[in-house]
């Protein structure tokens, strides 16, 4: 069994009835069970074994119990480690344990509202119109789809937010429950949206910082495309691919899902990491090169659609914070190294590391 919280580093008073019983259910046996926060850089924070005493009558039936206290204490404990959050990968990274069990169950505490990775929804992911099944499409292109294979995911809190983040509409509420429905789908699992109340203290403490998401209501398709550098990478310091005909294999795989979405315009838009010792012009001129190198052979691959070019190097939305002399720093700075196609012009992030 595996978890995921949200990323508001809350000391929990978080209380979810359905959540309770679903839980309590699955602790009459023998179980390993993950947490992860879904921040912007998601890990396995705690990893617990449970087993149960088979030789006495009393704890046993007392078990079930007593691992919820233990799970409940462990959970008050955690807290986001990294800006952001990344709820897509933290889906691949829960739904990989449990891949071989016999039960597959993924328990989900968070709003859906990513702000980091392929599905930040700061660039504009989600409108009234908007196709989810175009997005999944996307993803897949991108080998950016979670592992889920057999996996039941149980997901609570689905639009509900807390500051900076902003109400959720109604409208956005319904797309977003049908965006993680297809994705988890996908991935070869299914899911479960509970509905329940859920009572929760504010977050509180020196926290991470995440990105406000503004919910348009224009009606329009809107297009926000994450293409990684595990998808098309560049040689160092270079706008030149490291693999050109593994880069334009993928590009011109985009091309159709582009074509449909009926946009007039598209921005590429190249982000960069944040070395140490290489000024952030720097990093801009080389992001917008590889933005130019990426719609050049968009262009060349058959796309008709107008595009605009710009980089913003380590400034983009939705990065993972760089934290120097970290393990995590080489990861992160990887996930920061990609190109974004979206159909609105996106604005620099405020640096966070």
């Amino acid at each position: 069994m595996a978890s995921i919280v949200d990323e508001s580093g809350r000391d929990p008073e978080i209380v979810i009835a359905s959540l309770r019983d679903q839980v309590m259910d699955r602790f009459d046996r023998d179980m390993t069970v993950s947490v992860i926060p879904a921040d912007g850089d998601p890990r396995t924070a705690q990893t617990e074994i449970y087993e149960l005493d088979t030789d006495n009558p009393t704890q046993r039936a007392e078990s079930p119990e007593k691992r919820l206290e233990d799970l409940s204490e462990n959970l008050a404990d955690l807290q986001a480690s990294s800006g952001e959050s990344d709820v897509l990968s933290a889906l691949d990274l829960g739904g990989r344990p449990t891949a071989d069990s016999e039960r597959k169950v993924l328990y989900v505490y968070d709003s859906g509202v990513s702000t980091a990775g392929p599905l930040a929804m700061q660039n504009g992911l989600l409108g009234p119109q908007t196709d989810v099944a175009e997005i999944v499409g996307q993803l897949q292109d991108a080998g950016n789809v979670p592992h889920l294979n057999g996996v039941e995911v149980h997901w609570w809190g689905m639009g509900q937010v807390l500051d900076p983040q902003a109400t959720v509409p109604v409208w956005a509420r319904t797309k977003l429950q049908e965006l993680w429905t297809a994705v988890v789908e996908a991935g070869g699992g299914s899911v479960v949206f509970h509905d329940d109340t859920v009572q929760a203290t504010a977050p509180s403490g020196d926290l991470p910082e995440v990105t406000p998401v503004t919910f348009s209501d224009v009606v329009a398709k809107p297009v926000s495309v994450t293409l990684p550098e595990s998808q098309v990478s560049f040689q160092p310091d270079s706008a030149d691919f490291a693999d050109p005909a593994a880069a334009e294999q993928t590009l011109t795989g985009l091309v159709s899902s582009l074509e449909s979405s009926s946009a007039t315009s598209l921005w590429v838009t190249g982000c960069t990491a944040n070395p140490e010792g290489v000024s952030a012009e720097q990093m801009q001129r080389l992001s917008e090169q590889r933005a130019r190198t990426i719609a050049e052979s968009l262009k060349s691959a058959g796309l008709s659609t107008e595009l605009h070019v710009q980089g913003l190097g380590p400034d983009c939305p939705g990065r993972t914070p760089e934290v120097a002399g970290s393990a995590g720093l080489e990861a992160a700075q990887a996930k920061n190294r990609r190109v974004l196609i979206t159909s609105t012009e996106l604005s620099p992030a405020a640096l966070q590391g």
